[in-house]
């Protein structure tokens, strides 16, 4: 008889780009968490979304 048990990740996280999966997580409940996949067009449009501070407040 087989007892091993498989843990159920309740978190995954998802391309905040193309939505692919990158990972699970184990969390306490169902949760949804975005980064960045691999793939060079996600990692090519988060480089040009990257924002300092300067860049968004206004001197005067």
């Amino acid at each position: 008889m087989n007892t091993s048990v498989k843990k159920l990740e309740m978190g995954v996280i998802l391309c905040r780009h193309c939505n692919a999966e990158v990972d699970t997580v184990d969390t306490n409940r169902i949760a949804t968490f975005y980064g960045v996949c691999d793939q060079p067009e996600c990692r090519q449009l988060h480089s040009h979304m990257q924002v300092s501070v300067s860049d968004v407040t206004d001197e005067e």
